[in-house]
């Protein structure tokens, strides 16, 4: 029966479609990846994490960025998680972060300013990996 709970781990379409993120277990709880990029540049042109804060990671690309982490399930819930941080590489800033699954295949993340009541819910969709377009991170070194 466990193995047919919903689980929030899995490849997740971002709202505007432009990211596939890979939500797994981490140290800290869960954390998230893009692990895929739906782009209209040409092949071989890479999105880098320009609008960061931290002028030396602004060459950093994308693919293989950590956008969220520390997710830590609420008690009593298998749905749910808590205490967790998204960064937005659209704006460069850190939010703390909050998380909900919504039947098999939505996912609610919550961004936010101090308490919840002050952010924004962005609803992923899961990917089914018909039309994912992966992306290899750049090698370390």
């Amino acid at each position: 029966a466990l193995a047919d709970e919903p689980s929030a781990v899995g490849y997740w379409v971002t709202p505007e479609g432009g990211s596939v993120v890979q939500m797994m277990p981490c140290d800290s709880g869960l954390c998230g990846s893009i692990v895929g990029l739906r782009t209209t540049r040409k092949p071989g042109d890479v999105p880098f994490d320009q609008h960061n804060p931290d002028a030396a990671k602004r060459n950093v690309p994308l693919c293989g960025l950590v956008m969220a982490g520390s997710l830590k399930p609420v008690k009593g819930s298998a749905t749910k998680w808590e205490d967790g941080w998204v960064y937005d590489p659209d704006s460069g800033s850190t939010y703390k972060a909050e998380m909900k699954l919504n039947g098999p295949d939505k996912l609610d993340l919550r961004g936010y300013l101090g308490i919840s009541l002050f952010g924004r819910t962005m609803s992923w969709t899961r990917e089914t990996g018909t039309n994912l377009n992966r992306c290899t991170p750049p090698k370390a070194g």
